[in-house]
């Protein structure tokens, strides 16, 4: 309807006064209006400089927003259907008008003439050569001589250095055309990833790991682990990084090695400015616990190479998501050979794990199962000081189901295990009655105001975490059976609504070392944490 309103000359979507108007649009009612005018554009009776600044000001208004790029690919039907006007365009560019060179590529896309975009990689201006770059990684190119033809001048460009606008336009051309060859083909693959990677310019390396997310399909393995390659090493902006990969893993990790993804997180981690959660690196998390082995595989690493950042990232992967009781179980083909290394690993494990003791028991079991023997002997130890001096719950539960274990090495360490912790409770039980281990009431005062303000503490962190809190305006009711609201419905119509309130409660085992002996307990989870191996 806007299209024949606007043909028929009753109004002008691309006058000054509208285009100005649309300029002053809030944000919502931007949004609300950008797909009528999106879908005036293709048909739209005007001329091709009305129809760009058209299209620059819904893009411009647009911002970075996803849907931003809507009004260029209208243009592209817009010059589709009007060759004759869309040559002008680029005819303008070619002379280096700013808004005729911003659009271009969409006009060559919509004449579909790949004569077109190789003529301009003959301009003198860089940036020219830049937007047929662009424009022959749009086209659809199915003769594989000309598809090459378009891979040797991304080379070239690369070769070159025409600048960084050439190079990024050449970068992104060359995935295109490559995932239009195949993975088959890798046409000049090795030679120009090698060309960018070697200028070692930080912005190109994030997007090639952008480019594993949007053209994935015309990569060979080999090329693959060339740019994971690049990926850990210095490069401009981690956090992108390590965005993009998790992106590309997307049901598409089979065509990714294991080691390699380690390696490139194992790199970035430790480079952002802040912690970074599991639910960021979703599909990396996922792939991980997939696969026994690959958990496995990660956690012998990461504990092994003992980084901070890293062993805190496993402990909140432990508990993503509200998990318990992970088991990881490393054998003797992926636990580190050395023996500083078995026991580096075990101390790290208990530092960074002891919240999540099922976890750690697994991995302290499986040095006990495979490891030295002095690493077999500390393990032991950390299994029981501080571990099971500190859960008598599913730790304890865990490790008796564990004694049915054929490995007569595990059988055994478990046993000697219980009987101890066993003797260690039963000498706990003697105690309770002596007037001298008793809290005082000041102390228990104290204890029991701290623990009110820890709980108040968490509440508060959960109304924050909360959704639903952000959606919806909520009361707090000290006590009562029930609730009475009254929703005022249509016509001022009034509806009670009664509920049943409900208890629901959450329980955790809290470490008794911590109530025995905070402070010691404390000094060796922080010694564990900190604690680094001496390099020779």
């Amino acid at each position: 309807m806007l299209c024949q309103l606007h043909n028929s000359g009753k109004i002008s979507l691309v006058s000054d006064d509208n285009l100005a108007a649309i300029e002053l649009l809030a944000h919502n009612d931007f949004w609300s209006v950008i797909h009528s005018l999106d879908q005036a554009i293709p048909e739209l009776n005007c001329s091709y400089r009305d129809v760009l600044r058209l299209v620059h000001t819904l893009v411009s208004k647009a911002g970075s927003d996803g849907a931003a790029g809507m009004p260029n690919m209208s243009l592209v039907k817009w010059c589709k259907a009007n060759p004759e006007k869309a040559q002008l365009i680029f005819e303008e560019a070619k002379s280096l008008d700013t808004l005729c060179l911003s659009h271009c590529v969409f006009a060559i896309q919509g004449l579909g003439s790949t004569k077109l975009a190789f003529e301009l990689l003959k301009h003198p201006d860089k940036g020219v050569v830049a937007v047929g770059l662009r424009a022959l990684g749009r086209l659809d190119i199915d003769n594989e001589a000309v598809a090459k033809r378009v891979m040797d001048e991304c080379c070239r460009a690369v070769e070159m250095d025409y600048g960084k606008d050439v190079r990024s336009s050449a970068i992104q051309t060359a995935f295109k055309i490559w995932e239009k060859l195949g993975p088959s083909e890798p046409y000049r693959q090795k030679k120009f990833l090698e060309a960018v990677i070697n200028a070692n310019e930080g912005d190109e390396i994030v997007q090639m790991s952008a480019a594993l997310f949007y053209h994935p399909k015309g990569l060979a393995a080999e090329s693959i682990d060339q740019i994971l390659g690049a990926l850990a090493g210095e490069v401009s902006n981690p956090q992108a990084i390590l965005h993009w990969l998790d992106h590309a893993l997307h049901s598409n990790e089979e065509n990714f090695d294991l080691d390699k993804v380690i390696d490139v997180l194992a790199a970035q981690i430790p480079r952002l400015e802040a912690s970074i959660e599991p639910s960021n690196l979703y599909n990396f998390c996922q792939w991980i616990w997939g696969d026994p082995g690959n958990s496995a595989q990660l956690f012998s690493s990461w504990l092994t190479s003992g980084q901070f950042e890293l062993c805190k990232f496993l402990a909140s992967m432990a508990g993503e998501g509200g998990k318990k009781n992970t088991i990881v179980d490393i054998s003797r083909a992926i636990l580190p050979n050395e023996l500083v290394d078995q026991i580096f690993m075990a101390r790290k494990c208990v530092g960074f794990l002891w919240c999540h003791e099922v976890t750690a028991a697994s991995i302290l079991l499986s040095i006990v199962k495979n490891g030295k023997k002095e690493a077999r002997e500390e393990a032991e130890k950390l299994l029981y000081d501080p571990l099971l001096l500190s859960y008598s719950g599913d730790l304890r539960d865990f490790l008796e189901e564990q004694a049915k274990n054929p490995s007569r090495r595990l059988s055994d360490c478990i046993g000697h295990l219980i009987k101890h912790h066993d003797a260690y409770l039963a000498g706990l039980e003697k105690t309770e009655q002596l007037v001298e281990f008793l809290p005082t009431i000041a102390q228990r005062r104290a204890a029991a105001m701290k623990e009110r303000e820890r709980n108040k503490g968490i509440q508060k962190q959960a109304h924050r975490n909360s959704i639903f809190s952000q959606m919806v305006s909520h009361q707090t009711l000290l006590y009562g059976k029930k609730t009475f609201s009254v929703i005022h419905g249509e016509g001022g119509k009034k509806i009670p609504s009664i509920m049943p309130l409900s208890e629901f409660s959450y329980s955790a085992e809290l470490p008794r070392l911590s109530v025995i002996d905070p402070v010691g307990f404390n000094e060796m989870l922080t010694v564990f944490r900190i604690e680094q191996k001496v390099s020779l």
